[in-house]
Formats: structure tokens, sequence, C-alpha cells
């Protein structure tokens, strides 16, 4: 289980980023009423690097520091299964590919392949598979409404102002 959990993170940071990146998701997110606000690429990769990698890192050394948290793993995992659902949701509603679709299809082969190897482990119960199942819901809702939360921090670091990037 561990090598799937570890690979979403691979897949995440830089391959779904890149995707997400060169297709606008920034805009993409603004469009479909993800955010109120409509963020520059620099502001929206500070969100993924200051706000969602952390959440997911500590949910994978939680996971990694003791097979207690094995539901922590178990969320990261269905955190990839959400990841591509929510790409392939908006792919058909929206009648043309969601920037990350792909990259969120390797998310689902590979969490599907894990979490079947965490069900047929000796680690697997009901308990954790629900504990997984909210850890995955949030970590995949929670770094959205923190991108609300924190907006005018990022904006004074990593907005446009008069044609220059502030840093």
């Amino acid at each position: 289980m561990t090598f799937f959990v570890l690979l979403n993170l691979v897949i995440y940071m830089p391959f779904h980023l890149f995707e997400e990146g060169i297709g606008d998701f920034p805009k993409w997110m603004y469009e479909h009423k993800w955010l109120p606000y409509h963020m520059t690429h620099g502001h929206w990769m500070a969100n993924n690097i200051f706000l969602y990698y952390p959440m997911l890192l500590a949910a994978v050394f939680l996971f990694l520091a003791n097979r207690v948290f094995v539901c922590f793993g178990a969320g990261i995992l269905i955190w990839g299964v959400i990841n591509f659902g929510d790409h392939f949701f908006y792919t058909l509603r929206d009648k043309r590919v969601s920037p990350g679709l792909f990259t969120g299809i390797i998310f689902l082969i590979n969490s599907v392949l894990g979490l079947k190897n965490f069900m047929f482990s000796s680690a697997f119960s009901g308990i954790q598979f629900i504990g997984g199942i909210l850890i995955g819901g949030v970590l995949f809702g929670l770094p959205i409404g923190l991108c609300v939360v924190f907006y005018q921090f990022f904006e004074r670091y990593f907005s446009k102002q008069g044609g220059n990037v502030r840093v």
C-alpha cells in the first residue's frame, strides 16, 4: 500500500499540477465557481505548495509513522479517486476535457490498486476504511476552503501588479 500512497504524491507534483497549469486551471476554477477570485498562476501554485501539498505530506507522514494511522494512507488513495471524479464530472458536464483529467485517470488507477491492496491486507478494517473516506474528503475540500481564507495573503505576494510579479 505504501507504494501506491507515495505514487499519488509523485503524480500530483509535478505531473498533475503541470497538466492543470498548461490547461489554465486557475481560470477554470474561477469559471466553475470553485473560487470567488481569479488567481494568477503564481498565486495558484503558492496555494498548491503551501496549502495542498503540506496536508498531503502530513497525511503520508502519519501513515508511515504508525500502522494505527493506516486510515491516512487510505485517505490519500481516496483523495486520488475524488480528484479523478472531479475532473471526470466536469469533462462530461462541459463536453471538453477538464485540465487534469489525464493525470486524474492515473490517480484513479493507482488509487484503486492501492485500495485493493489495503482491503486484502491485515491492516484493513471498516473503521480504518471509513476514516480514510473522511480523511480523503478533508484532503480534497479543506485546501479549497483555505484558498479562499488565505486569498488576500497570497494575492499580496503572488499576483501581478503593473506588469511585474511581486515576490
